[in-house]
């Protein structure tokens, strides 16, 4: 993103409820140009200054352009403090922090601490140490300039600050250790809070998959989600926490394939979903990672009908959020439809979904899933028979290839058998496909290119 982008990101990234709340928000008093520079900006599928400029070049602040896009942006961030002042305990936390340090400087303590008793209590119930260490040194401050000489107040307030900062250090020590888990060592201590005994209890999960300690992992991870679900409120405000620890317990369990179980654990966390999840950007990555793993299952299995239900909720999903969906996302979604398809054999749903990834693509994509994208191209078009197509597809993939390394043995071998046997009658391709397998163990295909597109199986479906 560009600095002279910002805006246009900003703007892009409003709910029509936020945009509404916005022009609602603006005095009428306001000049109405920045409103116009809005609606202008909004209606850009990319952001084009020239365009803008031209587009008002008989308005004054066009000359002005830079400040009065940051005057903009300043006032729809206002505009979204205000919407989303309850947006979380963290966020109503920090508004009473604002308002007491106001009250403050109008000489009003009894009320500032009044605010400070009530915020206290709702950060240690939600557990949230660093925001607590600031109501507690304005607890002191307050509590200094009402009594300077009792000591003894103030020094208990300190001693809880302490506290605080050891709790914090305890978080951020564990986020470090979870980053480079082979780097730092964390202690036996039972943790502090829930957040950091979540982050405990994933170090040592990881630890024990690195063990080959699979069944042990599952225990504690199923311990910790039930220990989060004893707690609704904490599950509430940081549900993205929850999410994502399902998400490693469900990986593990497609990994062990207890797929039953895993769609148990799917069905639950979507329900919680609906009842506690937000359209945070966070949040939208999580539900990202858990349709992926619900993708992963269908490719395993052989129901055509549940996982056309799940294409369709994803694709409702992906055009609900569409802002906040990485075009990566949507990539890799769309690959991995073609490759379902192809494999449970609907190939020309298959070649819809290969044709919207070609046709959309730019220079920004993966070209991986370019890459493997033309490769399942071929393996469709082979299957529906379309020989004079393929011949030419071929062509261009070895110019494609080429244009990025060598062609490796086993693609030489592929290539070859489906230029030479897409039109052959069925006998002799039976015999090609017997030395296709036994070329392909001689030279077999990476399992990294397994990950993308499995040829094997293909070849064995044959």
């Amino acid at each position: 993103m560009k600095k002279n982008e910002e805006l246009f990101f900003l703007i892009k990234s409003l709910s029509k409820s936020e945009k509404r709340y916005f022009k609602v928000s603006i005095p009428h008093t306001e000049n109405a140009e920045y409103l116009q520079l809005f609606d202008a900006i909004d209606r850009q599928k990319t952001f084009d200054e020239e365009a803008i400029k031209s587009q008002f070049m008989d308005k004054a602040f066009v000359n002005q352009l830079t400040t009065i896009k940051n005057y903009l942006k300043n006032k729809i961030f206002q505009s979204l403090r205000s919407f989303h002042s309850k947006l979380s305990v963290n966020t109503e936390l920090l508004d009473i922090i604002r308002n007491v340090e106001i009250l403050y400087h109008k000489g009003l303590y009894d009320l500032c601490f009044s605010e400070l008793l009530r915020a206290e209590k709702k950060a240690k119930q939600f557990e949230n140490s660093m925001i607590l260490f600031h109501i507690l040194d304005w607890k002191r401050k307050v509590s200094q300039t009402i009594a300077p000489q009792d000591f003894d107040t103030m020094e208990a307030i300190v001693t809880k600050q302490k506290e605080t900062l050891e709790s914090t250090k305890e978080y951020t020590d564990l986020i470090l250790a979870n980053i480079h888990p082979h780097q730092f060592s964390i202690s036996h201590k039972q943790a502090s809070s829930l957040q950091n005994r979540t982050l405990k209890t994933l170090h040592k999960y990881r630890k024990l998959l690195n063990q080959d300690a699979p069944d042990k992992a599952k225990q504690i991870i199923e311990e910790l989600l039930k220990e989060w679900e004893d707690h609704p409120s904490l599950l509430k405000e940081f549900f993205t926490m929850y999410f994502s620890t399902t998400n490693n317990l469900l990986g593990l369990l497609v990994h062990k394939k207890l797929y039953k179980e895993a769609f148990v654990q799917i069905l639950k966390i979507k329900q919680k979903a609906k009842t506690y999840g937000q359209t945070s950007a966070s949040f939208i990555k999580e539900q990202l990672r858990l349709y992926n793993i619900e993708l992963e299952i269908h490719r395993n299995l052989k129901e055509i009908h549940t996982t056309l239900d799940t294409i369709e909720e994803i694709k409702e999903f992906l055009n609900e959020y569409t802002t906040l969906v990485p075009e990566s996302y949507q990539l890799s979604f769309r690959f991995q439809f073609a490759t379902i398809f192809f494999f449970k054999k609907d190939y020309k749903q298959s070649l819809y979904w290969v044709n919207e990834i070609l046709n959309r693509r730019n220079k920004k994509d993966r070209q991986d899933l370019i890459l493997y994208t033309h490769w399942l191209n071929l393996l469709v078009h082979y299957e529906m028979g379309n020989g004079f197509t393929l011949r030419y597809l071929i062509s261009n993939l070895r110019k494609l290839i080429r244009k990025q390394k060598n062609i490796e043995p086993y693609e030489q071998i592929i290539l070859k058998f489906l230029s030479s046997t897409v039109d052959i009658p069925f006998i002799q391709k039976k015999t090609a496909i017997n030395k296709l397998t036994n070329d392909l163990k001689e030279n077999p295909v990476p399992d990294m290119v397994l990950g993308y597109l499995d040829f094997n199986q293909w070849i064995l479906s044959k």
